[in-house]
Protein backbone atom coordinates (compact mmCIF):
# COMPACT_ATOMS: atom_id res chain seq x y z
CA UNK A 1 0.00 0.00 0.00
CA UNK A 2 1.24 3.46 -1.43
CA UNK A 3 2.69 5.82 1.46
CA UNK A 4 0.34 8.43 2.57
CA UNK A 5 2.36 12.22 2.71
CA UNK A 6 4.36 12.93 5.56
CA UNK A 7 4.65 15.82 7.61
CA UNK A 8 7.80 15.38 9.81
CA UNK A 9 8.64 18.15 12.55
CA UNK A 10 11.88 19.08 13.91
CA UNK A 11 13.65 21.64 16.31
CA UNK A 12 16.85 20.92 17.75
CA UNK A 13 17.09 17.37 18.17
CA UNK A 14 19.35 16.49 15.75
CA UNK A 15 19.64 12.73 17.45
CA UNK A 16 16.32 11.39 17.93
CA UNK A 17 15.52 13.75 14.31
CA UNK A 18 18.06 11.26 12.96
CA UNK A 19 16.26 7.73 14.28
CA UNK A 20 13.23 9.28 12.89
CA UNK A 21 13.92 10.42 9.70
CA UNK A 22 15.70 6.53 9.30
CA UNK A 23 12.30 5.18 9.78
CA UNK A 24 10.48 7.40 6.87
CA UNK A 25 14.22 6.54 4.92
CA UNK A 26 12.93 2.97 4.99
CA UNK A 27 9.23 3.59 3.81
CA UNK A 28 10.82 5.81 1.19
CA UNK A 29 7.26 8.36 0.82
CA UNK A 30 6.68 9.86 -2.42
CA UNK A 31 5.92 13.30 -0.43
CA UNK A 32 7.73 14.15 2.15
CA UNK A 33 6.91 17.52 4.08
CA UNK A 34 9.74 19.30 6.59
CA UNK A 35 9.05 21.66 9.00
CA UNK A 36 12.10 23.30 11.73
CA UNK A 37 11.38 25.97 13.97
CA UNK A 38 13.79 28.37 14.07
CA UNK A 39 16.49 29.57 16.92
CA UNK A 40 15.39 30.82 20.29
CA UNK A 41 17.31 33.98 21.26
CA UNK A 42 18.65 33.02 24.09
CA UNK A 43 20.35 29.80 23.09
CA UNK A 44 22.97 29.90 21.22
CA UNK A 45 23.12 25.80 20.90
CA UNK A 46 20.22 26.43 18.91
CA UNK A 47 21.66 27.40 15.99
CA UNK A 48 24.31 24.49 16.02
CA UNK A 49 22.03 21.53 16.72
CA UNK A 50 18.84 23.11 13.93
CA UNK A 51 21.85 22.92 11.40
CA UNK A 52 22.77 19.15 12.27
CA UNK A 53 19.04 18.92 12.35
CA UNK A 54 18.06 20.63 8.96
CA UNK A 55 21.29 18.25 6.98
CA UNK A 56 20.16 14.74 8.14
CA UNK A 57 16.57 16.17 7.41
CA UNK A 58 18.08 16.92 4.01
CA UNK A 59 19.57 14.14 2.87
CA UNK A 60 17.22 12.23 1.16
CA UNK A 61 18.78 9.26 -0.83
CA UNK A 62 15.16 7.99 -2.55
CA UNK A 63 12.81 9.36 -5.44
CA UNK A 64 10.51 11.74 -3.53
CA UNK A 65 9.04 15.02 -3.86
CA UNK A 66 10.12 17.19 -0.94
CA UNK A 67 8.70 20.66 0.70
CA UNK A 68 10.53 22.97 3.42
CA UNK A 69 9.21 25.24 6.17
CA UNK A 70 11.91 26.64 8.05
CA UNK A 71 11.58 29.57 10.63
CA UNK A 72 13.93 31.95 10.59
CA UNK A 73 12.90 32.99 14.31
CA UNK A 74 11.53 31.00 17.11
CA UNK A 75 7.62 30.77 17.25
CA UNK A 76 7.37 28.01 19.70
CA UNK A 77 5.33 24.71 20.18
CA UNK A 78 1.94 26.85 19.50
CA UNK A 79 2.31 28.79 16.33
CA UNK A 80 5.23 26.56 14.99
CA UNK A 81 3.63 23.58 15.10
CA UNK A 82 -0.52 24.36 14.54
CA UNK A 83 1.16 26.19 11.29
CA UNK A 84 2.91 24.00 9.74
CA UNK A 85 -0.01 21.20 10.03
CA UNK A 86 -2.38 23.82 8.74
CA UNK A 87 0.51 24.34 5.64
CA UNK A 88 0.55 20.35 5.46
CA UNK A 89 -2.82 19.81 4.93
CA UNK A 90 -3.28 23.23 2.64
CA UNK A 91 -1.41 20.91 -0.14
CA UNK A 92 -2.73 17.69 1.08
CA UNK A 93 -5.91 16.51 1.66
CA UNK A 94 -4.49 13.52 4.00
CA UNK A 95 -1.69 12.46 5.85
CA UNK A 96 1.06 11.50 8.45
CA UNK A 97 2.43 14.11 11.10
CA UNK A 98 5.29 12.84 12.98
CA UNK A 99 7.22 14.67 15.25
CA UNK A 100 11.07 14.75 15.82
CA UNK A 101 10.67 11.61 19.08
CA UNK A 102 7.89 10.07 17.91
CA UNK A 103 9.66 6.89 16.31
CA UNK A 104 6.99 4.71 14.28
CA UNK A 105 6.48 0.79 13.58
CA UNK A 106 7.51 0.17 9.88
CA UNK A 107 3.16 -1.09 10.55
CA UNK A 108 2.25 2.42 11.47
CA UNK A 109 2.61 3.90 7.74
CA UNK A 110 0.51 0.85 6.30
CA UNK A 111 -2.01 1.38 9.22
CA UNK A 112 -2.15 4.97 8.79
CA UNK A 113 -2.86 3.97 4.82
CA UNK A 114 -5.18 1.66 5.29
CA UNK A 115 -7.76 3.82 7.53
CA UNK A 116 -6.92 7.18 5.73
CA UNK A 117 -8.66 6.14 2.88
CA UNK A 118 -11.20 3.61 4.72
CA UNK A 119 -12.44 6.73 6.47
CA UNK A 120 -11.50 9.46 4.58
CA UNK A 121 -15.59 10.34 3.82
CA UNK A 122 -16.43 9.57 7.25
CA UNK A 123 -16.69 13.17 8.63
CA UNK A 124 -16.88 11.63 12.38
CA UNK A 125 -13.16 9.95 12.16
CA UNK A 126 -11.61 12.87 12.63
CA UNK A 127 -7.95 11.52 13.95
CA UNK A 128 -6.16 8.42 13.89
CA UNK A 129 -3.69 7.48 16.82
CA UNK A 130 -0.85 5.44 16.86
CA UNK A 131 0.07 5.03 20.66
CA UNK A 132 -1.44 2.29 22.62
CA UNK A 133 -1.10 2.74 26.35
CA UNK A 134 -3.63 -0.31 27.18
CA UNK A 135 -1.09 -2.44 29.07
CA UNK A 136 -1.78 -5.63 26.71
CA UNK A 137 -5.53 -5.66 26.98
CA UNK A 138 -7.39 -5.63 23.50
CA UNK A 139 -10.66 -3.86 22.84
CA UNK A 140 -13.04 -5.71 19.75
CA UNK A 141 -11.86 -7.97 17.71
CA UNK A 142 -10.35 -5.58 15.58
CA UNK A 143 -6.58 -4.23 14.93
CA UNK A 144 -7.95 -0.69 16.32
CA UNK A 145 -11.34 0.98 18.01
CA UNK A 146 -12.71 3.80 18.72
CA UNK A 147 -12.06 6.45 21.29
CA UNK A 148 -12.79 10.28 22.26
CA UNK A 149 -9.14 10.72 23.97
CA UNK A 150 -6.58 12.62 21.00
CA UNK A 151 -2.94 11.58 21.38
CA UNK A 152 -0.16 13.38 18.92
CA UNK A 153 2.27 10.62 19.38
CA UNK A 154 2.44 9.95 15.54
CA UNK A 155 -0.45 10.34 14.16
CA UNK A 156 -3.05 10.94 10.66
CA UNK A 157 -6.01 13.13 9.50
CA UNK A 158 -7.81 14.59 6.19
CA UNK A 159 -7.87 18.00 4.96
CA UNK A 160 -11.48 17.71 6.18
CA UNK A 161 -11.09 17.56 9.79
CA UNK A 162 -7.89 19.91 10.05
CA UNK A 163 -10.18 22.44 8.64
CA UNK A 164 -11.95 22.70 11.67
CA UNK A 165 -9.25 23.34 13.63
CA UNK A 166 -9.74 26.54 16.05
CA UNK A 167 -6.53 27.98 17.88
CA UNK A 168 -8.81 30.41 19.34
CA UNK A 169 -11.06 27.96 21.00
CA UNK A 170 -14.15 29.45 20.08
CA UNK A 171 -17.11 27.81 22.55
CA UNK A 172 -15.31 26.79 24.86
CA UNK A 173 -16.72 28.64 27.75
CA UNK A 174 -20.28 27.63 26.67
CA UNK A 175 -18.86 24.07 27.02
CA UNK A 176 -17.80 24.37 29.73
CA UNK A 177 -20.70 26.50 31.57
CA UNK A 178 -23.54 24.16 30.00
CA UNK A 179 -22.40 20.74 31.04
CA UNK A 180 -21.81 19.37 27.14
CA UNK A 181 -18.40 18.31 28.59
CA UNK A 182 -20.30 15.76 30.48
CA UNK A 183 -21.15 14.56 27.31
CA UNK A 184 -17.89 14.17 26.08
CA UNK A 185 -15.87 12.07 28.30
CA UNK A 186 -19.25 10.87 30.65
CA UNK A 187 -16.83 9.52 33.56
CA UNK A 188 -16.96 11.03 37.36
CA UNK A 189 -17.40 14.48 37.46
CA UNK A 190 -13.95 14.17 39.30
CA UNK A 191 -12.38 12.62 36.09
CA UNK A 192 -14.01 15.33 34.20
CA UNK A 193 -11.76 17.97 35.75
CA UNK A 194 -8.87 16.70 35.00
CA UNK A 195 -8.81 18.61 31.71
CA UNK A 196 -10.46 21.67 32.56
CA UNK A 197 -7.57 23.58 33.60
CA UNK A 198 -5.31 22.27 30.22
CA UNK A 199 -8.19 23.46 28.22
CA UNK A 200 -8.90 27.04 30.00
CA UNK A 201 -4.82 27.38 30.16
CA UNK A 202 -4.63 26.78 26.34
CA UNK A 203 -7.20 28.93 25.13
CA UNK A 204 -6.17 32.23 27.56
CA UNK A 205 -2.30 31.34 25.94
CA UNK A 206 -0.63 30.27 29.26
CA UNK A 207 0.33 26.56 27.62
CA UNK A 208 2.69 26.75 24.49
CA UNK A 209 0.56 23.93 23.67
CA UNK A 210 -1.71 23.33 19.91
CA UNK A 211 -2.68 19.98 20.74
CA UNK A 212 -5.57 20.95 23.24
CA UNK A 213 -7.20 22.89 20.99
CA UNK A 214 -6.91 20.60 18.37
CA UNK A 215 -8.55 17.74 21.09
CA UNK A 216 -11.12 20.38 21.94
CA UNK A 217 -11.78 21.30 17.60
CA UNK A 218 -13.09 17.30 17.86
CA UNK A 219 -14.92 17.34 21.18
CA UNK A 220 -17.42 20.05 20.42
CA UNK A 221 -17.37 18.68 16.30
CA UNK A 222 -18.76 15.34 17.87
CA UNK A 223 -15.33 13.34 16.63
CA UNK A 224 -14.08 10.73 17.31
CA UNK A 225 -10.37 9.18 17.04
CA UNK A 226 -9.14 5.70 15.84
CA UNK A 227 -6.60 3.91 18.48
CA UNK A 228 -4.31 0.49 17.05
CA UNK A 229 -4.52 -2.02 19.73
CA UNK A 230 -1.29 -2.32 19.53
CA UNK A 231 1.14 0.08 20.36
CA UNK A 232 3.05 1.36 16.83
CA UNK A 233 5.13 4.48 17.82
CA UNK A 234 8.01 4.45 20.33
CA UNK A 235 8.16 7.93 22.20
CA UNK A 236 11.95 8.68 22.32
CA UNK A 237 11.52 11.97 23.63
CA UNK A 238 11.44 11.59 27.36
CA UNK A 239 15.23 13.95 28.34
CA UNK A 240 16.27 17.28 29.27
CA UNK A 241 16.26 18.41 25.93
CA UNK A 242 12.42 17.71 25.54
CA UNK A 243 9.91 20.89 25.56
CA UNK A 244 7.37 19.03 27.41
CA UNK A 245 8.31 15.49 28.09
CA UNK A 246 11.38 16.60 30.47
CA UNK A 247 11.57 13.25 33.18
CA UNK A 248 11.13 9.85 32.52
CA UNK A 249 7.72 8.63 32.71
CA UNK A 250 7.09 5.14 32.87
CA UNK A 251 3.96 4.65 31.79
CA UNK A 252 4.18 6.28 28.42
CA UNK A 253 7.88 6.89 27.09
CA UNK A 254 10.35 4.35 25.30
CA UNK A 255 7.25 1.93 24.88
CA UNK A 256 7.91 -0.85 22.52
CA UNK A 257 6.11 -0.44 19.08
CA UNK A 258 4.39 -3.86 17.23
CA UNK A 259 5.42 -4.81 13.83
CA UNK A 260 1.58 -6.13 12.10
CA UNK A 261 2.26 -9.22 10.46
CA UNK A 262 -1.59 -9.73 10.25
CA UNK A 263 -4.16 -7.93 8.21
CA UNK A 264 -6.04 -4.93 9.32
CA UNK A 265 -9.03 -6.03 10.78
CA UNK A 266 -11.91 -3.66 10.73
CA UNK A 267 -14.25 -2.57 13.61
CA UNK A 268 -17.89 -4.16 13.15
CA UNK A 269 -19.82 -0.71 14.24
CA UNK A 270 -18.66 2.62 14.75
CA UNK A 271 -19.01 3.00 18.32
CA UNK A 272 -16.84 4.71 20.74
CA UNK A 273 -15.27 1.99 23.32
CA UNK A 274 -16.05 3.73 26.15
CA UNK A 275 -14.18 0.91 28.76
CA UNK A 276 -11.07 1.13 26.44
CA UNK A 277 -10.92 5.14 27.43
CA UNK A 278 -11.97 4.78 31.26
CA UNK A 279 -9.24 2.30 31.24
CA UNK A 280 -6.85 5.01 29.93
CA UNK A 281 -8.39 7.53 31.40
CA UNK A 282 -7.88 6.38 35.23
CA UNK A 283 -4.05 4.83 34.45
CA UNK A 284 -2.92 7.60 32.87
CA UNK A 285 -4.71 10.87 33.70
CA UNK A 286 -6.27 10.55 37.24
CA UNK A 287 -4.96 7.82 39.77
CA UNK A 288 -1.13 8.34 38.56
CA UNK A 289 -1.62 12.12 38.64
CA UNK A 290 -1.89 12.50 42.55
CA UNK A 291 0.75 15.43 44.07
CA UNK A 292 2.79 12.33 46.23
CA UNK A 293 3.55 10.46 42.82
CA UNK A 294 4.30 13.64 40.51
CA UNK A 295 6.70 14.42 43.31
CA UNK A 296 8.53 11.43 43.47
CA UNK A 297 8.83 10.97 39.65
CA UNK A 298 10.44 14.06 40.00
CA UNK A 299 12.69 13.12 42.47
CA UNK A 300 13.55 10.08 41.01
CA UNK A 301 14.54 11.77 37.90
CA UNK A 302 16.28 14.47 39.74
CA UNK A 303 18.95 11.66 41.77
CA UNK A 304 18.24 9.59 38.58
CA UNK A 305 17.26 6.41 39.73
CA UNK A 306 15.53 3.19 38.30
Amino acid sequence: MKCPPILIIAFNRPLHTSRVFEEIRKTAPSKLYIAVDGPRPDRKDDVVNIEKTIKILDSIDWDCSVQKLVNEYNQGCKIAVSNAISWFFKNEENGIILEDDCLPSPSFFTYCAYLLEKYKDDESVMHINGVNFQKGKIHGKGTYYFSKITIVWGWASWRRAWNKYDIDMHGLDSFMANGLYQSVIPYEKSYNEYWRPYLLKSKAGINDAWDFQWMFTIWKNNGISITPNFNLITNIGFDDSATHTRGNDERVANKPYKILNERIQDVDVLIVDSSADLFLFKRLYVNNRTLPKRIWRKIKHILKLP
